[in-house]
């Protein structure tokens, strides 16, 4: 069971170091998709995924581009702008709809110039993964004094089980502030619509009356 331990720990010091790819460093030319992905690959490779999962492959790219949730692709080339907005999905892929994620980036995001918004990004995924390296650590340090090994077992199985769940819980709060946001603009546009109508109306009657 130490050896489990030892993993867990080590797993825990990449958290704790890891450092994405600058905006100066990311590639200064147009990539094919096949360079995308390679890319992406290595970017990603601090996320534990099964032996047969792939977390992103050609038709998940042409989905998003089909859907507008990223630009279109110049002459079937993705420069800095695509490979920051294809980062920014795969890290809300798992938590937010498509959907959201759509709206996140056409109403919000997409305020902020690429090169802002991808340090940005960066340094809130480098926060969020210090502080879960911070926490699975002191959990494995409080497993020093357990010995039996299906103790530890028990203990590793709990955490598990409150990180699942805590994951579970922000997943709806964040959902449930980007609903709220939604509803908010949609409440805008209508009133905005609604203001419009009722001017062109008064003009329209206004300008009846004087004939």
């Amino acid at each position: 069971m130490s050896c489990l331990k030892d993993e867990l720990k080590n797993w825990t010091d990449e958290l704790d170091n890891f450092k994405a790819s600058e905006w100066d460093s990311l590639p200064d030319i147009y990539l094919y998709m096949d360079q995308v992905i390679t890319w992406l690959e290595r970017q990603l490779d601090i996320s534990p995924t099964l032996e047969d999962e792939k977390m992103i492959t050609p038709s998940m790219i042409n989905n998003y581009v089909k859907n507008r949730v990223i630009p279109k692709p110049e002459k079937k080339k993705y420069g800095r702008e695509h490979l920051t907005y294809l980062m920014l999905v795969l890290s809300l892929k798992q938590v937010l709809s498509l959907t959201d994620i759509t709206w996140l980036i056409s109403n919000v995001i997409r305020d902020t110039s690429v090169d802002i918004l991808y340090d940005k990004l960066n340094d809130m995924k480098t926060e969020s993964f210090k502080q879960v390296s911070s926490r699975v650590l002191d959990q494995l340090k409080d497993m020093d004094d357990k010995s039996g090994e299906e103790e530890v077992e028990k203990s590793l199985s709990n955490l598990a089980l409150k990180l699942a769940l805590e994951a579970n819980a922000y997943r709806h709060a964040a959902r449930k502030i980007l609903n709220t946001l939604m509803e908010r603009r949609v409440e805008e546009q209508e009133n905005k619509a609604e203001s419009e109508g009722s001017k062109k109306k008064e003009g329209s009657r206004k300008k009846n009356k004087s004939k």
